[in-house]
């Protein structure tokens, strides 16, 4: 009964550590997954220009080193066991990066390859990048093919985008240098704030006459001024 229950406490295979139990949706596309009918995701990118084999390879290997979990493949099962597991490796178990020889129906063939052959989901990477050369120009025309049950579209396009930036090395982009605006010669004056009680400094502006308080109106002569100085009857 020790293989059926487990090891004792404390004897645990090393390769156990770094095993990962599959998601729901990943765990549904597995026992969904039939022969006849592959599930792949297809990325074509057309590159103008040649790119270098020997290049091209070290850099889609340092993509997949910065990107650790798309270094996994399904881990082996009892006939019991009650779900799957991926298991990490840190390295690729076959060649991610081909290229094809040059041939008329070049690009055809490897769309049917990618579409029709998935990447095997017990070697690592689930993934396979072709550079093949474009029939007609002589570009580089990328087919990356990833194993659906195991990653998707987007986060294979950020493993293209790494390895993009590793072909290309360091942004060597000079930084755009953008001059300040010139300070104005004249500025515009403020309007006064009513709580200061008159213009800010420097402002060509004069300040409001103020009202005097004993008077009711602004005439210095003004009748109501006379009325009210005159002694009231009774």
């Amino acid at each position: 009964m020790t293989t059926v229950e487990g090891r004792h406490q404390g004897q645990v295979n090393p390769a156990e550590r770094h095993r990962i139990a599959f998601p729901v949706v990943d765990e549904v596309a597995r026992h969904c997954l039939q022969d006849d009918e592959p599930e792949t995701v297809h990325i074509e990118v057309h590159l103008s220009g040649r790119l270098d084999n020997e290049r091209l390879t070290g850099a889609f290997a340092r993509a997949l080193a910065r990107h650790p979990r798309i270094l996994m493949r399904e881990a082996p099962r009892r006939w019991y066991a009650r779900r799957y597991e991926w298991e990490l490796t840190g390295a690729p178990d076959v060649p991610p990066v081909s290229f094809p020889p040059p041939a008329p129906d070049a690009l055809e063939a490897a769309r049917t390859r990618s579409l029709a052959h998935a990447p095997a989901l017990t070697s690592a990477p689930p993934v396979r990048l072709e550079a093949v050369p474009h029939p007609a120009t002589g570009d580089t025309v990328l087919f990356l093919t990833v194993n659906h049950t195991a990653l998707d579209g987007p986060a294979c396009l950020r493993v293209l985008a790494t390895a993009a930036q590793e072909y290309g090395g360091p942004d060597n982009t000079p930084p755009t240098t953008t001059a300040p605006p010139p300070p104005a010669a004249h500025p515009r004056p403020t309007r006064p704030c009513r709580h200061l009680g008159g213009p800010p400094p420097g402002s060509p502006r004069a300040p409001a006459p103020r009202r005097p308080r004993a008077t009711a109106c602004w005439c210095a002569n003004c009748p109501c001024r006379a009325a009210r100085r005159a002694p009231r009857t009774r």
